[in-house]
């Protein structure tokens, strides 16, 4: 019986090494104006999967505002540090509607097509469409693969849900490039009762909800279990990462990528 024993314990051990679902970013949502970047980008740069997601509108980052002249200032920063940092656009409200009809701000066309790294890649690696079907207006497929194909070099997200799913199913169909979101509570903050599989086999998955810095363990633990093995999932916080002004808190965000990278680490080797 002990070579058999001695077998099981052997297979116990490789076990603990066998690949699960990986992570391929870290998002960390809602980086703006009151966001330190200096420091920002020595944290991030800790973890080659953190992503910087921006939130905008025509509201808060038209052209002169705050949050134009931020992302500017980040552009440049970005230049000359010696880590590579991706950056989402995450695009809401009037911004994201016109989108949707073909039309896309100057501001976005800017970021999106006419900042390169030193590198060559783009500075805007990413772009999230935040909208909901019955509370924006529904976007025009033709015009929103239109829009989406200006970009070639950036990969869009979009939001999977009740809302969405016959939209989102349809982009599919067609063969449209894109990352989903899992996000039912649409940036409310709010935990599912419980975590989806992906709906596509092709598409990377997104999972957003409530994840926080004492929950993100507990949260991917749960996705694993219904993501299957060796695919890649993001990850994305936003609420629970504020600080009591209001705004995102580096000390937060941190520990909530340190966490994270840790649980990938520990399960992917």
């Amino acid at each position: 019986m002990q070579p058999y024993t001695e077998y099981i314990k052997n297979l116990l051990c490789l076990t603990k090494y066998i690949s699960i679902m990986k992570i391929k970013s870290i998002v960390v949502s809602g980086a703006n104006e009151y966001t330190q970047i200096a420091p920002m980008l020595k944290i991030f740069g800790q973890y080659p999967k953190a992503e910087i997601g921006v939130q905008v509108s025509g509201k808060k980052a038209q052209e002169s505002s705050a949050r134009y002249w931020w992302l500017n200032a980040l552009y440049y920063a970005m230049l000359k540090a010696p880590q590579k940092i991706s950056v989402a656009l995450h695009i809401n409200s009037n911004w994201v509607e016109q989108f949707g009809q073909g039309v896309v701000p100057h501001e976005i066309d800017i970021w999106l097509n006419h900042c390169p790294l030193n590198n060559g890649e783009p500075f805007i690696k990413r772009v999230q469409l935040n909208f909901k079907v019955g509370r924006e207006k529904t976007p025009n497929i033709g015009a929103l693969c239109y829009a989406m194909s200006r970009y070639p070099e950036q990969r869009f997200i979009l939001s999977y849900n009740e809302a969405n799913a016959e939209i989102i199913t349809q982009l599919h169909e067609l063969g449209i490039k894109f990352d989903c979101l899992y996000d039912g509570s649409f940036g409310e903050g709010i935990i599912p009762n419980e975590r989806l599989a992906p709906p596509f086999d092709d598409v990377l998955q997104g999972y957003a909800g409530g994840i926080s810095i004492e929950n993100v363990s507990d949260e991917l633990d749960k996705i694993a279990k219904v993501v299957p093995r060796d695919r890649e999932i993001f990850i994305d916080a936003e609420g629970k990462l504020k600080g009591e002004n209001g705004h995102l808190s580096l000390g937060l965000a941190g520990e909530y990528l340190r966490r994270a990278f840790c649980w990938d680490k520990e399960n992917n080797g």
